[in-house]
């Protein structure tokens, strides 16, 4: 078999493929079994009429019908051979076929593209480092206090912040039940701010075995005329959030602690090792970035539209109603083509530097992940069985190997922000 690769732009790869009769034998050989599987023949078994004989009856035949099948099949093996890496499937182009001169074809395919990396070496990056604060401490108590609260029922009216339980039983406007729409046991807090700020105020004053009619609207898009529809809700019960005090009790209620200092001094050591993995994540994001900075690559379209794919699929599953796609395409290209570069980024780094996963490097993977999740170790291996656990697995390890390459010949500059920092730059994004 012959095989000529000819390279059209950085994409694009031009494939003109000869074989002669004798090596297309195993190709047909796979077609006439595949036949042989539902034929019939008196005489024989289905499936079990001997090849020679379906070669002698009906070899032309079977040959002219597949021919496109064995084309796909040399095409494979030549892909291989010549290690081509397509994007999208070939276009076959000008097949002839005859047994004195065998299999001719042509196929233009477009594959992943050559990347030459520039540099990868002194990169520049910021290490930020947010410093707990006293406040910082207060606010993550507080969020303590509220997961030990007990909810207590309220004998007097619903006050904003407290909760209902209630029965929604949507009508018409004249107030007629509309048949199907009746929503029992629903649970929600009275709210000030916009999430439900309309229903709030329709029921603000009411006590548990009331009935009340609330109007709600909503705006529609393109400056459509607004929804509006009618509930009948009748109040099961209200109740408010009651804190536990802040006192050495509620330490102890937690389960490790004796004091409420003790607790307070937990809370900051955990926060300050938040955001020190914070920081270094956010940095090694830097580095990837400035990576894709400072080296040019080209991507197929196709690479970008296939990938653009997968998300509209996903979202048409987990999506009830109508999907604008084209606003989604529009919202997650960036995404596509920054996470397309690197992988050919990372894959290119990987044989340059002759990175490999070994089994000690999968050990200490799933040891630091099971640490960082709280979770055994035997559930984070659960995680990863099979091929495609082992295989994600092996590219969650190869990505840090190539990070951890960038970060060691990089110029890493250590940088602490304070709140004033954080509010600063919250107010120039305004």
């Amino acid at each position: 078999m012959e095989a000529k690769v000819t390279k059209k732009g950085n994409f694009e790869r031009l494939v003109e493929v000869s074989v002669p009769e004798p090596e297309l034998a195993p190709h047909f050989d796979n077609v006439y079994r595949k036949y042989r599987k539902n034929l019939k023949l008196e005489g024989f078994r289905k499936g079990k009429v001997p090849l020679a004989l379906i070669k002698k009856l009906y070899g032309d035949v079977i040959k002219g019908e597949a021919i496109d099948e064995v084309v796909q099949s040399v095409f494979r093996e030549v892909r291989e051979k010549e290690d081509l890496r397509p994007v999208a499937p070939a276009q076959l182009e000008d097949i002839k076929y005859d047994e004195s001169d065998g299999l001719q074809f042509k196929a233009v395919v477009e594959v992943v593209p050559e990347i030459e990396l520039k540099t990868y070496k002194g990169l520049s990056a910021e290490n930020e480092t947010y410093q707990v604060d006293d406040e910082d401490v207060a606010n993550a108590l507080e969020d303590v206090r509220d997961k030990m609260a007990v909810m207590q029922p309220v004998e007097g009216v619903a006050e904003e912040n407290h909760f209902l339980v209630a029965d929604f039983q949507q009508v018409d406007a004249g107030g007629l039940p509309i048949i199907g729409q009746k929503f029992e046991d629903r649970y929600f807090q009275l709210l000030g701010d916009e999430r439900n700020k309309d229903l709030t105020e329709q029921l603000l004053g009411v006590s548990v075995g009331d009935t009340r009619r609330v109007e709600l609207r909503s705006e529609q898009a393109n400056g459509g005329k607004d929804k509006v529809e009618f509930f009948q809700i009748d109040v099961k019960e209200v109740k408010a959030k009651e804190l536990p005090a802040l006192d050495d009790e509620l330490a102890k209620d937690i389960g490790e602690f004796e004091t409420l200092q003790a607790l307070r001094d937990d809370i900051r050591e955990n926060l300050v090792k938040q955001t020190e993995a914070n920081g270094r994540r956010m940095m090694r994001r830097m580095l990837v970035d400035e990576l894709l900075k400072k080296n040019t690559i080209d991507l197929p379209e196709s690479m970008v539209t296939a990938y653009l794919d997968s998300i509209i699929e996903s979202a048409r599953q987990d999506s009830a109603g109508e999907l604008d796609e084209q606003a989604l395409r529009n919202e997650y290209r960036p995404m596509a083509v920054r996470t397309i570069k690197w992988e050919l980024v990372k894959d290119k780094l990987t044989e340059l530097e002759e990175m490999a996963v070994e089994d000690e490097d999968k050990d200490r993977y799933l040891e630091d992940l099971s640490k960082e999740k709280g979770v055994e170790i035997k559930d984070v291996r659960k995680a990863f069985k099979g091929k495609d656990g082992q295989r994600r697995l092996e590219d969650n390890i190869l990505e840090n190997k190539v990070i951890d390459l960038l970060e060691s010949h990089a110029k890493i500059k250590d940088k602490k922000i304070t709140r004033k920092d954080i509010e600063k730059r919250k107010r120039v994004a305004v």
